[in-house]
């Protein structure tokens, strides 16, 4: 970010009430920046720290005119999709789904660029390796992507822009691909894997759980640390560039076990050979930057926290149950 407001600069965030969105507007206000976040309102929206709220939608051309003035940086967040559905969350209507998330990044990158922003983050996704992506062992931030979603085609399509934006125009503009992202969400019945600490509570069986797999994860918080990374690392290092963003390899089953012996729950082991993750991402730039994810110990953590914001979820829904159940 520019020296000119180096004290407290000011950070555009799009989708920051989002899951992700909020560990980065968490991070930049402990950075002491000041931070302005496009919000459509609606539950929760208000819980923002400090940051101040602007009312509106990225496909609005006067909100987004608003949200870029005067800012030092922008971190594109925002995604809008079918309820219930990431990938696959253009539904029955693509244009729509175009039009709020492709030609709308374009817009917001162009505007900021217009509005003399020099830095910009935008997240992107793994999904722009689909599986027909070169390497299935494993990616690095260059290797060819090849997506088989439309969200994952979507997403490869803004990294192109911000590309193109930096090599044209000058400005520092780089895209962030995080993987699975993890952490204890506000409320905590919106975390990953909270379904599965409530379900171990009720002695729920191996194969009641949902079907075992692998994974690539990374925490919320370590997103976060990548994206203030990216704000201020030197231009040559980031401009028009991409960065892989991964941390553990997780198996749900051992997720299930975990949270299980956090509960005093036995649970039986589900067995069987669990299938390798598709395309795991190696992150070399962001190491190269100095970015340090929490490994197994902020996995072990955030596991301590989702036992404990189940037990009360747990009783609350027993009794429920038992006066539902009560005798009149």
């Amino acid at each position: 970010m520019n020296s000119a407001a180096a004290c407290s600069p000011l950070v555009a965030v799009t989708g920051g009430t989002g899951f992700v969105g909020r560990f980065v507007v968490e991070r930049l206000l402990a950075e002491g920046c000041r931070v302005r976040v496009l919000t459509r309102g609606g539950p929760g929206s208000g819980a923002l720290g400090g940051a101040e709220r602007l009312r509106g939608d990225i496909v609005e051309e006067s909100a987004v005119a608003r949200l870029v003035a005067g800012a030092d940086a922008v971190v594109h967040c925002a995604y809008q999709h079918a309820p219930g559905r990431y990938r696959g969350g253009e539904a029955d209507d693509r244009f729509g789904y175009w039009r709020a998330n492709l030609l709308a990044g374009v817009e917001l990158m162009e505007r900021a660029r217009g509005a003399g922003v020099g830095r910009l983050v935008l997240l992107s996704s793994r999904a722009v390796f689909g599986r027909g992506s070169p390497s299935p062992s494993g990616v690095d931030d260059d290797t060819r992507a090849v997506p088989d979603t439309l969200y994952g085609a979507m997403k490869l399509a803004l990294e192109a822009h911000a590309t193109a934006l930096s090599a044209v125009d000058g400005v520092c503009y780089a895209s962030l691909r995080p993987t699975g992202v993890y952490g204890l969400a506000t409320p905590p019945a919106n975390s990953k894997w909270f379904d599965i600490a409530c379900a171990v509570r009720e002695g729920a069986a191996a194969e009641n759980l949902p079907p075992r797999r692998q994974s690539t994860e990374v925490h919320g918080r370590d997103v976060a640390a990548a994206v203030w990374l990216l704000l201020n690392a030197p231009v040559p290092a980031v401009a028009g560039r991409t960065f892989n963003c991964s941390d553990v390899v997780v198996d749900n089953h051992v997720i299930a076990t975990a949270l299980a012996e956090r509960a005093a729950v036995r649970l039986a082991s589900a067995g069987g050979k669990v299938p390798a993750p598709s395309h795991p991402m190696r992150t070399p730039g962001l190491r190269a930057l100095g970015w340090r994810p929490g490994g197994e110990v902020l996995l072990a953590e955030t596991l301590d926290a989702l036992a404990a914001a189940a037990a009360p979820a747990h009783q609350s829904q027993r009794q429920a149950r038992g006066r539902v159940g009560a005798m009149p």
